[in-house]
């Protein structure tokens, strides 16, 4: 008997040693969205994929549309995987009665219970602990469908010809998905799977399908639950698809609606794969350009810190952003098309540095081309660049030819500085800027009424506080702890008053001007207001022509 068992454990052994694992790089981000990468090896014979309702049929046409170009890379990714050794388990949920009596759907029903069976593990779950105090990224509250009205009562009709129910009309799994009768199993139960992963000692696994936002994530045999019952879960962030509505806040493309969601999953549910990361191609799936639903207008903002709005970002990065702002204020407005607002603003740059650092040829050159271009430059060319009154004009116009040459569509948009310091700076800045426009035969953008309004109200309404720890009596320091940003100057930030109680005295606690979010607030307000109409009227020509 002693022999046989050391047989056996050699032969395991041996097994074990013979499985080729799955090399995997692991993403997740940090609070701020900065990605972070861990290369793990997973045993296949200890991973599971489960195919998240990847059904036949749905109510949205366009999910059918992209899940069709979605579903032949996901089942190449199911036949390697299989091959590898990893368990396959279709979960097309409400689909069972296609599959009762095959050999998959009788695998996962007499699996043998778990000796741990989690508590609700057969319920939806809808938010883990993590996601508390997170602002979710995407309004899905209209059931996400962002079909065309007309097409959408088409499709209707269509699903009624068929004899489905339009709202429910899946019965089950899309065809281009093998699934072996021999190998694979078939559930849409929390506590079936869960007991299958354990009989097996399966303790990684692998979710792909629809919809992320919904199904994938809160299923009984979704993310979170995996998540939070202890299993090593990643999404397959490439083979997914969302339920969002670009009518829909935060009015985004479907694509980025989706993306904002994986990010929110990867901050605070778990990390994320791509399927190239099994298929060994090095691409990743992509829809589309037929998939990408009506044209976006783009626009792009240039500038420094005054247009990157950095420090909001670090310190309130789950809230809207200046560029974001601008963005919905537009999506207000119903007659104007849907615009993407992307920024390229860095803090501390000025002209010269743009063009000659290699920044232009590479994060504005390369851009989608943009219909309008908003330019902020002046307070670091006036600091950083010799001879100012001269060059600055002669840079501002180069980068002018360059924005002509590589977007020759834009329209190009001179922006004034902010009065947010000394008054001399925009005596000599905003003329010249001005100088430049009229020259140019452009329009100048100029937010100074309303931002000097608005700062009318209370000097320091819409500044944050930035303070050197150095400079703070060390009596006081204890109460700074929370609010410090390291570096070998420790710095106090915070976006608001909540802190001048404490340091309010001190000499050049109210120094910085840079903006605070308020302040963006007020910059994006006028933003939206000056190109509302510019749109408006360009789209009117369009559509009249």
């Amino acid at each position: 008997m002693r022999l046989i068992a050391l047989f056996l454990v050699l032969a395991l052994g041996l097994g074990a040693a013979a499985e080729t694992k799955l090399s995997l790089t692991l993403q997740t981000r940090s609070r701020t969205g900065e990605k972070r990468a861990v290369a793990e090896s997973w045993l296949p014979s200890r991973t599971a994929v489960i195919v998240c309702d990847m059904w036949d049929l749905h109510h949205c046409k366009n999910a059918v549309i992209r899940e069709a170009e979605m579903a032949p890379r996901m089942n190449a990714v199911l036949e390697t995987a299989r091959a590898a050794g990893a368990l396959i388990i279709h979960a097309p949920s409400s689909c069972m009665k296609s599959y009762e009596g095959t050999p998959a759907r009788g695998r996962a029903k007499t699996a043998p219970p778990a000796a741990r069976l989690p508590e609700k593990i057969g319920e939806w779950c809808k938010q883990i602990p993590a996601e508390e105090t997170a602002i979710y990224p995407i309004d899905q509250s209209d059931g996400g469908e962002d079909d065309d009205p007309a097409e959408h009562a088409a499709w209707v009709r269509e699903l009624g010809t068929k004899g489905r129910n339009p709202k429910a009309p899946w019965t089950k799994q899309i065809a281009v998905l093998r699934i072996d009768q021999e190998k694979d199993a078939i559930s849409d139960s929390g506590v079936e799977i869960w007991n299958l992963l354990e009989a097996r000692g399966i303790d990684q696994v692998i979710l792909m399908g629809v919809h992320v936002n919904m199904c994938v994530t809160g299923r009984p045999f979704g993310l979170r639950q995996m998540a939070k019952n202890g299993k090593h879960v990643v999404l397959m962030r490439d083979l997914t698809d969302a339920m969002y509505n670009p009518q829909r806040w935060p009015f985004v493309s479907h694509q980025r609606g989706t993306d904002l969601f994986i990010t929110h999953i990867e901050k605070r549910i778990c990390a994320t794969i791509t399927s190239d990361q099994i298929l060994g191609d090095g691409r990743p799936f992509a829809f589309s350009a037929a998939t990408a639903g009506p044209k976006r207008l783009q626009i792009l903002l240039l500038g420094d810190s005054t247009v990157e709005a950095g420090i909001p970002k670090k310190l309130t990065p789950d809230e809207p952003q200046f560029e974001d702002f601008i963005r919905i204020l537009l999506a207000t407005e119903p007659d104007l098309p849907p615009t993407d607002v992307t920024n390229e603003g860095v803090s501390g740059e000025h002209i010269r540095r743009l063009i000659d650092s290699g920044r232009y040829d590479k994060s504005v050159a390369t851009k989608p081309k943009a219909d309008y271009i908003l330019i902020r430059y002046g307070l670091n060319d006036a600091s950083k660049r010799e001879n100012f009154a001269e060059n600055f004009p002669a840079d501002y116009r180069e980068l002018l030819a360059r924005l002509r040459q590589d977007h020759p569509g834009a329209r190009l948009i001179p922006m004034a500085m902010i009065p947010n310091w000394p008054v001399k700076h925009y005596d000599e800045i905003n003329p010249l800027i001005a100088r430049i426009a009229a020259e140019e035969g452009l329009t100048l953008f100029d937010p100074t009424p309303r931002y000097l309004a608005e700062l009318a109200k209370g000097p320091d309404l819409l500044n944050y506080r930035r303070y050197s720890l150095s400079k703070v009596p060390a009596a006081l320091r204890p109460l700074a702890t929370p609010y410090l940003q390291p570096g070998a100057d420790p710095q106090i930030v915070v976006l608001d008053n909540r802190l001048d109680a404490f340091f309010g005295h001190l000499p050049g606690w109210f120094s910085d001007r840079h903006p605070n979010q308020a302040g963006y607030n007020v910059i994006a307000s006028e933003t939206a207001k000056f190109l509302a109409p510019l749109i408006r009227e360009a789209h009117r020509r369009t559509q009249s022509r």
